[in-house]
């Protein structure tokens, strides 16, 4: 049973910041006594630490993004927009987005690595991290993507087959 004279803050193992007690007064009863709560706001922290992962990279592969052989990455139109959506969904959930890639599929049907794949290279680990838990399993045009961290000496080279 709870303890509803107690009017110290819930117990939270995990916390490291104490939370604030606020008095919030919102009437009074006919005889004249204050009606009032006692809340506890626990301050939020600015900094977003994200928690790595073994085999954390810049880099971030993500699938299912688009199929490989949907014919609108064919057209050069087409395909510098969905690069700039793609790079604008990157710095948005990322920030410090350095390098968006997209591999082209060839016009004469000659298998490209990497074709079906989108790839977001961040400045620094922070950037990546968070990035890839924003964006992994978000929808977008109606699919569920996966996001994944690549090996940036593969990305550097231009191996793009995982």
């Amino acid at each position: 049973m709870a303890n509803h004279g107690d009017l110290s803050p819930p117990a939270d193992g995990g916390s490291q910041q104490q939370p604030i007690s606020i008095l919030y007064e919102y009437g009074r009863t006919p005889e004249g006594t204050p009606l009032s709560y006692l809340l506890y706001y626990k301050p939020f922290s600015p900094t977003r630490r994200p928690v790595y992962e073994d085999g954390t990279t810049k880099v971030i592969c993500l699938y299912r993004m688009v199929s490989p052989d949907q014919l609108e990455l064919e057209d050069d139109e087409c395909y510098r927009k969905f690069c700039r959506r793609v790079t604008q969904e990157g710095q948005r959930h990322g920030g410090k987005l350095v390098r968006t890639v997209v591999p082209q599929p060839d016009p004469s049907g000659a298998p490209v690595a990497g074709v079906g794949k989108v790839f977001l290279e961040y400045a620094d680990l922070d950037s990546s991290a968070y990035s890839k838990g924003m964006l992994h399993w978000m929808r977008f045009q109606g699919r569920q993507v996966i996001a994944v961290f690549f090996a940036e000496d593969k990305f550097a080279n231009g191996d793009y087959d995982t």
